[in-house]
Parts: C-alpha cells; sequence; structure tokens
C-alpha cells in the first residue's frame, strides 16, 4: 500500500486508541502471513514489531486473551509496509478468517438460519471486541440483501478492508451464496459510522 513509513508517532497514535480486541484478530491475521509468506515473512513481521517496541511472537498470542486494540491496529499497519499488502490484500486476509477463528466455526455451525444468524452478530462482534457496536440495519433474505451499520470503531482505513472480507465471507456461510460487499459510509472519509451493503440474490 502507498502509506508513509511508520514512524514512532504513528505508533503512539494507534497504540492510544481506546479498547481491547480478542488475541484471535492477531493469530489469523498472523496466521495468514505465515501461510503466504512463510516463516521468514513471520519472523519478518515479527522483528518489525520488536523494532517499534512490541515484540510479539506468534506462538505467544493466546487467543482468548484480550489485548489492546492498538496492537491489532498497528499490526495491520506493520503488515501492509512490510509485505506491501494492497486494498486486495487486506480484504483476502479478512475472507480467511473464517479458517482460523474457533469462534466463527462454533457460531456458524450453531446458528443454522440466516434470520438466527444475523440477529447474534452483534453479539459475535462483542466477542472479538471491546469496542464498536455491530447493527443490522436491514435484512431482507427474500430480495438478498443486508445492510450492516459499524458504529464507534475506528482503527485504520486498513480495516475497513478487511472487514469488507471478513463480513462478506461470514454472511457467504450463512446465506449458502456468492456475496458481494460495498462500503457505502466510513469514519474516514467524514460520516458518523461505517456501512456495509451486501447483496446475494
Amino acid at each position: 500500500m502507498e502509506e508513509e513509513k511508520i514512524t514512532r508517532e504513528t505508533v503512539k497514535k494507534l497504540m492510544a486508541i481506546p479498547g481491547e480486541a480478542r488475541g484471535v484478530t492477531l493469530k489469523v491475521d498472523w496466521e495468514f502471513i505465515l501461510r503466504k509468506e512463510g516463516k521468514e515473512g513471520l519472523e519478518k513481521l515479527e522483528r518489525k514489531m520488536a523494532e517499534l517496541g512490541y515484540p510479539l511472537k506468534f506462538e505467544e498470542i493466546k487467543t482468548m486473551d484480550f489485548y489492546p486494540i492498538g496492537l491489532d491496529a498497528l499490526s495491520m499497519t506493520v503488515i501492509g509496509e512490510v509485505f506491501n499488502y494492497d486494498k486486495q490484500k487486506f480484504i483476502e486476509i479478512g475472507e480467511t478468517a473464517l479458517k482460523f477463528s474457533i469462534f466463527l466455526k462454533v457460531f456458524l455451525k450453531y446458528f443454522v438460519s440466516p434470520k438466527q444468524a444475523i440477529n447474534e452478530a452483534s453479539k459475535m462482534w462483542r466477542r472479538h471486541y471491546s469496542v464498536g457496536d455491530l447493527i443490522v440495519a436491514e435484512f431482507n433474505e427474500d430480495r438478498g440483501y443486508a445492510v450492516l451499520r459499524l458504529e464507534n470503531f475506528r482503527l485504520s482505513k486498513i480495516h475497513c478492508y478487511n472487514l469488507l472480507g471478513y463480513f462478506s465471507k461470514i454472511l457467504e456461510m450463512i446465506v449458502n451464496a456468492k456475496v458481494s460487499i460495498e462500503e457505502r459510509k466510513c469514519v474516514f472519509d467524514g460520516d458518523g459510522y461505517h456501512e456495509y451493503f451486501l447483496k446475494w440474490k
């Protein structure tokens, strides 16, 4: 991505973001790096995090523990810089989260109907993050679309791309159909919240 080099000021700003995220949010991203960039790529990521003052080892990330949410934002920013990932690559990271998150596997196995699953979406969000409110603004199974609104959540534009992949892949599993998605509103574009429109018919 065409972003400025990560500075100490950038790190300070990201780590000051209030809130916490489960270790699984970090683990799935780093798992992606391990699979795509190999052990060498993962070690490169670990070295960069250490250089910035936040040493973190893949094997030591505890999926159920809460970490400062700024660490999630910093990790994504570092991934973007180290591997020169673009928007599509971060969407891909979001899409693969389903393969590695035990929360999501259990969630999708337990809720058998789309309506059931979508009604639990806000609770599922809260199991991952201590901040942000995920609201299902609209869900029309007959017409095949949904509108998700994410309020009180501001990490980085990278996370907007990541969530495009994350939300679309989860909904694909719920409705058992290909889903297209677009972010119609974004806090980084001056809107008061993020809004995602998902379509599968």
